[in-house]
This record gives C-alpha cells, structure tokens and sequence, in this order.
C-alpha cells in the first residue's frame, strides 16, 4: 500500500514538473496591431453635424480606406452620395480642397479617442459662400 501511494506521488510530482515547464513562450505570439495611422478611424461612425447654413443634423458615417491610396474615404459627410478622402497624419486628418458633387470641400479632424473624432470643414455652395460645419463622430 505504501508502494502505490508512494508511486502516485511521483507521479504527481512529474505531472506537475511537466505541466509546469510549459511557459507562455511557447504559445503562438499575439501579432502587433497595424502601424497603419488610418486604422484607428475605420468603421461606422455617428455624426452629430453643426452647420452655419442648416444647423444641427445627425446621421451615420463610414470611414473606410483604399488598397490603391493612402487615403481614408468619408462616406455620406454633409449628406453627399459620393465619398470625400482625407490624408492621416498620427491623429490629424486632412480633408484636402475637392469636388464633390459640385461643391469644394475642405476641412480638418482629430481623433480624440476609440470613439470620438472631431471635424471641422467647409462646403463652398456658391461662388462666394462658405458653410462652415463642425461635426463629432462617435462610435
């Protein structure tokens, strides 16, 4: 009897040796997130819009980038159907001066956190008129 207790105790004691000198070390390694600055801005965004011309409006938002370009692309800001692309710098965006759908828009944004961005841009609805919009996007 004292045999077998004996022989269970060592096999606990190397079940638990070896049990023990698996280390973290030998688990697969998390992979880093993306150094991408662009990243941090995609997904579905709720914009709360302030606009000198129409006041305040809110509506939902996509941000999203392109294989093709270094560019994050805006979709539906102001209410246009077509998207507006913005350069990243660490967490500034710039909206450079652009077309869309027959306005020049302009502008620049930060992202505050994993759930707010701040903007603030210009739509020009005629040939010497500006709208001026702040907006905050949250997640």
């Amino acid at each position: 009897m004292k045999k077998t207790i004996n022989l269970l105790y060592a096999t606990l004691v190397i079940g638990t040796l070896f049990l023990a000198s698996c280390s973290p070390k030998d688990d697969p390694e998390v992979t880093p997130t993306s150094s991408d600055p662009r990243e941090k801005f995609h997904g579905n965004w709720y914009v709360t819009e302030n606009s000198k011309d129409y006041g305040t409006s809110t509506y939902n938002c996509t941000i999203t980038d392109s294989s093709s370009s270094p560019y994050i692309f805006i979709a539906y800001l102001y209410g246009f159907n077509k998207k507006i692309y913005s350069s990243v710098s660490g967490n500034n965006l710039t909206i450079p001066s652009q077309i869309i759908q027959g306005n020049n828009v302009s502008g620049s944004g930060v992202w505050i956190n994993s759930t707010h961005v701040n903007l603030t841009y210009y739509v020009q609805t005629t040939i010497s008129h500006y709208d001026t919009i702040t907006a905050t996007l949250t997640k």
